[in-house]
């Protein structure tokens, strides 16, 4: 089955490469290794090797990888990776609070739709749900600007 693309031209495996980045790195931004990055999503290390290759060289790098010592996110590709990541933890809050998800459901059902909702959809669902800070997993919520609140959790 082939990628699906977003208006933006990335597709979901590269908006997961990003998260994982994000996630694996933390909040001190520390170099992600391949074999952890390989494990998180359960790929191939020469996948991820090719993938991070190509993310480094695009017209507005996604990545800063070097050989042997691994990946960080760009500014691009933080700025990115914490859009999706507000997605998803905008979609579980609404799933949760407003369509009566059970919990143990929301972050499966985020995960398919984070890739594809527009900005004005983002925006309508932080309104709607009050602008909420936190998801129902007590993740902190990026904001609209692209800033992680210094409490948060990245799953």
């Amino acid at each position: 089955m082939a990628a699906r693309r977003r208006a933006n031209g990335n597709t979901e495996s590269v908006d997961n490469y990003l998260k994982a980045i994000l996630y694996l790195g933390g909040p001190e931004e520390r170099r992600v290794t391949i074999k952890a990055l390989a494990g998180r999503l359960s790929v191939a290390p020469a996948s991820v090797t090719n993938m991070l290759q190509k993310l480094a060289v695009s017209a507005e790098p996604l990545v800063e990888y070097e050989r042997h010592r691994g990946v960080r996110l760009s500014t691009a590709g933080r700025r990115r990776a914490l859009e999706v990541l507000r997605h998803h933890r905008l979609i579980e809050t609404f799933l949760y609070e407003v369509l009566d998800y059970p919990i143990d459901e929301v972050h499966e059902e985020a995960e398919r739709l984070e890739h594809f909702i527009s900005e004005r959809f983002e925006e309508r669902i932080a309104a709607k749900l009050g602008h909420p800070r936190t998801d129902p997993h007590g993740h902190s919520i990026p904001t609209m600007e692209g800033e992680m609140p210094e409490e948060e959790g990245l799953d």
